[in-house]
């Protein structure tokens, strides 16, 4: 009886093998972490609006840029896994065939999402996308590789999700992004195999500290670069000149600023008119330089924020067609909104 059990033993411990054959080699890891991480950093310093000012071109070197990059790495971990399986006389499982190719298919849907975000909007969330197209990634790798892997690829989607859900800055967002592939790909790599024959607590206590590892780079580097607040004299709106350099203008509440709209489309399209007065709600101060707002604002007694990181969100959320009479005339809600509203309203 006793051998009966050793040998059903060893025929589930076979059957499980061959349930988890999909083994990542160590070059994808790296390969893989490295491209993404380096992406998440650096395509918002080398595709900017300076270099590209019209929203196509912009839209399109941002496609080219991540097809380029993501495409080359593709196909160069293929050939270094090809060449290390035969090396090893190993042929590449079926499963794992399969899995590599729907995680090309997810790298391309987070490539044309990025694209897409120039023309239907959404931008602010592209990074916690991918960090949920990584997880979904990771995730089924983990179905045939190890258990740990799978739990890794469930909290990478997870930590998606909570970026979105707590509303993080577009900043941190891309340095979580960052986080994950660049820590979270090869760490996952490293500890999976020491730990799947332990038990589920091992595999949780593991688990906790690679969430750790992603998460605390990411918010250390948010947390250690705060926007600096502009050197110059703080100067109103009624001063007569602005001298160059860096300065601060100050706007107070009750401040009437004119907004010019420019539309342009195969709809409809704007003639020169006169502006649209809006009132301020709250005092806002911009980091000028050389007279010319550089990016830099703050609400009330906030903190100094940067456009670039996610600045204020004009969102419009409403267009109706009324009657005036006998015209048609377009009516439009829109709200602006801010992050750090709630922390300076009085």
């Amino acid at each position: 009886m006793a051998d009966a059990y050793r040998e059903l033993d060893s025929i589930h411990s076979m059957l499980a093998l061959g349930h988890r054959s999909v083994r990542l080699e160590r070059h994808s890891l790296l390969l893989i972490g490295a491209v993404g991480g380096f992406l998440s950093v650096g395509t918002d310093w080398v595709i900017t609006k300076d270099r590209f000012p019209d929203q196509n071109e912009h839209a399109l070197a941002l496609l080219l840029w991540l097809t380029f990059w993501l495409a080359g790495v593709s196909l160069l971990d293929h050939w270094l896994t090809r060449r290390a399986r035969q090396r090893r006389a190993e042929t590449l499982p079926f499963a794992q065939a399969q899995i590599t190719r729907a995680w090309w298919m997810l790298l391309s849907v987070g490539t044309l999402s990025s694209f897409a975000m120039f023309f239907y909007g959404g931008g602010e969330m592209i990074y916690a996308l991918w960090i949920v197209l990584l997880g979904l990634g990771i995730y089924l790798f983990g179905l045939f590789s190890r258990p740990l892997v799978e739990w890794i690829g469930i909290a990478t989607i997870l930590l998606g999700v909570l970026a979105l859900a707590a509303k993080l800055p577009f900043g941190a967002t891309r340095w979580l992004n960052a986080s994950c592939f660049a820590i979270g790909i090869p760490l996952a790599g490293w500890l999976a195999p020491r730990v799947d024959a332990r038990s589920w607590i091992t595999r949780i206590g593991v688990l906790l500290v690679w969430i750790c590892a992603v998460v605390a780079p990411a918010l250390l580097i948010v947390k250690s670069t705060p926007v600096v607040s502009p050197s110059g004299r703080v100067l109103s709106l009624g001063s007569s000149a602005i001298p160059g350099g860096e300065q601060t203008l100050r706007l107070e509440p009750g401040t009437r600023l004119p907004l010019q709209i420019d539309l342009d489309g195969a709809i409809l399209t704007t003639q020169p008119q006169p502006a649209l007065a809006l009132t301020l709600m709250l005092p806002v101060d911009l980091a000028l330089q050389d007279g010319q707002p550089e990016g830099r604002y703050r609400l009330g007694d906030g903190v100094w924020r940067a456009m670039h990181d996610g600045g204020p969100r004009l969102v419009i959320d409403a267009i109706k067609i009324h009657m005036d009479g006998s015209k048609p005339e377009i009516r439009v809600h829109a709200r602006l909104s801010d992050r750090s509203l709630s922390a300076v309203r009085p």
